[in-house]
């Protein structure tokens, strides 16, 4: 049986291109320690830096504003308590929102518990969004930093960026966005939003994983989390994993090349998809439907239990995500759909569609069927 892949918010598949990029670097015997001054260490030195010069060029930014990490996790994690720690003598407001992945929220909950920071959380609309207005009413004259995502994870909802960060420039306050679902599926140019910092992660666009960036605005004070050595303008000590870099750069590039065609023929893809399986009992779709990420359709089934409709979708050849956090083998409900006030009994029967490059339009029907068959057996 074949199986369809329809899970890309959680990760994608290395692209064979990037993987070609990445292999002189996985496979020399004289690779060198970047912070050597050997031709070894040279000539990975130069690497790095053609990588960094490239990224800026796509993102419209300096060298200098390219901060290398591990992932999008640990982006964000500096993003927010570096800015928090190292403007806290401004103030020590900060404000987000209930959609915020867990790992913006719990660096958040953090500042709280263990530094004394005060937070506000924004509250979601039943589509799914923040309203400019509560943004507008949440700022203080302690408030030094807004981190709102640019796309859901779970939804695609978009964020109206351009109006936050005009907000935010406007009263002089620190802005950050989690894009990480929005890299390679939307235009990033952080100065189009006025952002202070950006976490991206190379997997969620055919990049490897373990591969992240964090954009931080020249002139912009940042407090590390970590001790060592002075790598990354000393805002991220530890030695560069070359190839990962290499392979971050390469994927976000082919990215850019037909991001157009590749957003208009997935969004009717999860149009058709979404038209195929409406008339289904119980359903019912998240999200706004039209401001949202090309790629994603989030639906909900009454009367469904969530582990069994991944099960059955997977033992369908279907592999899909839901819109709860499966954890050691419970599923929690999910915060996101929570905030957006569906009940329980459809937030926990949830599935999130996740459609890719490799996703065509012939295989839709046979999608389309599978899903049926699976929903209406466990009626």
């Amino acid at each position: 049986m074949k199986r369809f892949y329809l899970d890309h918010n959680a990760t994608t598949p290395l692209d064979p291109r990037v993987l070609e990029k990445m292999l002189p670097w996985l496979q020399s015997g004289t690779l060198g320690n970047p912070s050597s001054v050997h031709a070894e260490g040279r000539k990975t030195r130069a690497a790095i830096d053609f990588a960094r010069e490239r990224l800026a060029k796509l993102l419209k930014g300096k060298p200098s504003e390219i901060i290398f990490t591990g992932g999008g996790t640990e982006s964000n994690n500096l993003a927010i308590l570096g800015l928090a720690r190292a403007y806290s003598h401004r103030g020590k407001h900060l404000i987000t929102s209930a959609g915020e992945h867990h790992a913006v929220l719990h660096a958040f909950d953090y500042l709280k518990t263990h530094e004394g920071f005060e937070i506000t959380v924004l509250p979601l609309t039943p589509s799914g969004k923040i309203e400019i207005q509560s943004l507008a009413q949440a700022i203080r004259k302690e408030t030094i930093l807004v981190s709102i995502l640019s796309s859901n994870n779970e939804t695609g909802v978009l964020s109206p960026m351009k109006e936050i960060g005009a907000l935010c420039s406007q009263h002089q306050i620190l802005f950050h966005t989690d894009a990480v679902q929005s890299a390679g599926k939307e235009a990033l140019i952080p100065s189009d939003w006025n952002l202070t910092a950006m976490s991206l992660t190379a997997h969620k666009f055919y990049g490897p994983q373990g591969a992240g960036l964090l954009y931080l605005k020249a002139g912009t004070s940042l407090q590390s989390l970590h001790l060592g050595g002075s790598q990354e303008n000393q805002r991220r000590p530890g030695t560069e994993t070359v190839s990962a870099i290499t392979g971050f750069v390469e994927a976000y590039e082919i990215a850019q090349q037909d991001s157009e065609i590749e957003r208009k023929r997935l969004y009717d893809l999860t149009e058709s998809l979404w038209n195929g399986i409406a008339d289904l009992p119980g359903i019912q779709r998240n999200g706004d439907p039209e401001k949202r990420l090309s790629n994603t359709l989030n639906v909900s089934f009454t009367h469904h239990q969530g582990e069994e409709l991944l099960m059955g979708m997977d033992l369908a050849g279907l592999a899909v995500s839901s819109g709860s956090a499966c954890m050691v083998g419970s599923v929690q409900t999910s915060h996101v759909l929570q905030a957006m006030g569906i009940p329980d009994s459809k937030a926990q029967a949830t599935v999130r569609f996740s459609m890719g490059r490799k996703t065509a339009s012939e295989d839709l029907p046979e999608i389309i069927d599978r899903i049926r068959r699976v929903i209406l057996s466990q009626r």
